[in-house]
């Protein structure tokens, strides 16, 4: 199974990157070459809680990008189904 989605609610990329060519690792292989949806600020203690009470770790999730012309970022609406 391959991912098609990091989400996180710490920095993705450390700095220094430790490469002298790219600033931004994790952005550049995973968003560029890969075209990985890369969620960041991510509040992932309700769905944490909701999970251990449930006592269930797999759920589905939807992302709901607002469509802006041009850009390669935005606001989005996630929605955790268990």
């Amino acid at each position: 199974m391959s991912g098609s989605l990091i989400g996180a609610d710490t920095p993705q990329d450390v700095q220094p990157s430790g490469y002298d060519d790219v600033l931004m690792p994790v952005h550049a292989v995973g968003l560029v070459a890969t075209g990985l949806w890369l969620l960041d600020n991510c509040d992932l203690e309700a769905c944490a809680a909701t999970a251990a009470e449930l006592d269930q770790c797999d759920f589905h999730l939807a992302v709901a990008p607002v469509r802006f012309a041009g850009t390669s970022g935005s606001p989005v609406n996630p929605i955790a189904t268990f």
